[in-house]
């Protein structure tokens, strides 16, 4: 092992015996985002994405048929990975904060408020009330009324809260990404790969390029999560009690 090895594994103040846990709950949290990222893909396939590029009466009745494909055409896996990145958020606040508390904490905050953002920009559960009602509507006016409805829920998939949620969660990543080039915690490597892939997908909003580096971010994602987690896991056993922390 080299010596810039070495120092990675036992630099000071890696691993406070008191976020032990976290550190595993953060290595989990990696593989399982590891995993809805992958899943997102095959259900794309299978399922492509809906919301923008069809009618809420097609999509009502894309639920009834068949509830599962209903479900991963409205991006779930994506609802899905944003709940879990709240517990990545405060993994990266928990390791970083020795670099820079006041960066790390603002990227905390974002992180956070990004992903409660998911939740108003992906109305899976509303869409799904509206296609029971809009089936069992007997009148014209009543079906008009619901899909409507519908319509209006579909404009929030691609509104101001998703387009927030993806820059404020993409910008969080980066600050804690260019932390990393600072930190005895996390190879150069892992540094750079947040930063590239962060970058891409802050740069979603630009016109005709910005869904291609969406797209382009995907690969990263999938090599920055294993790297993640592989080092969590490793700050999770390094945890151990001494006089430095009390322990």
């Amino acid at each position: 092992m080299s010596q810039s090895q070495r120092n990675e594994v036992t630099g000071p103040k890696i691993a406070e015996p008191r976020w032990k846990d976290l550190y595993k709950i953060g290595g989990i949290t990696a593989i399982i985002s590891e995993i809805l990222i992958v899943l997102g893909i095959i259900a794309f396939v299978i399922w492509p994405y809906t919301p923008g590029y069809t009618s809420a009466e097609n999509i009502f009745t894309a639920i009834q048929n068949d509830w599962l494909g209903g479900l991963m055409a409205l991006d779930f896996f994506l609802f899905m990975g944003n709940l879990f990145g709240i517990l990545l958020f405060l993994v990266l606040y928990v390791s970083l904060k020795q670099v820079n508390e006041s960066y790390a904490l603002i990227a905390l905050v974002l992180g956070l408020f990004a992903d409660v953002l998911i939740v108003p920009a992906r109305p899976m559960a509303e869409l799904f009330s509206l296609s029971d009602l809009y089936a069992a509507a007997t009148t014209e006016a009543a079906k008009n009324q619901y899909l409507a409805a519908g319509e209006a829920l579909l404009a929030l998939f691609n509104g101001t809260a998703w387009m927030t949620n993806t820059f404020l969660g993409g910008f969080s990543l980066l600050i804690s990404s260019f932390l990393m080039l600072r930190s005895n915690i996390f190879s150069k490597s892992t540094a750079w790969i947040g930063i590239i892939t962060n970058t891409a997908v802050c740069g979603f909003f630009l016109p005709v390029v910005g869904t291609v580096l969406l797209f382009l971010s995907v690969p990263g994602y999938i090599i920055w999560y294993i790297q993640l987690a592989r080092r969590f896991f490793q700050l999770g056993q390094l945890a151990i009690p001494d006089k430095q922390y009390g322990g």
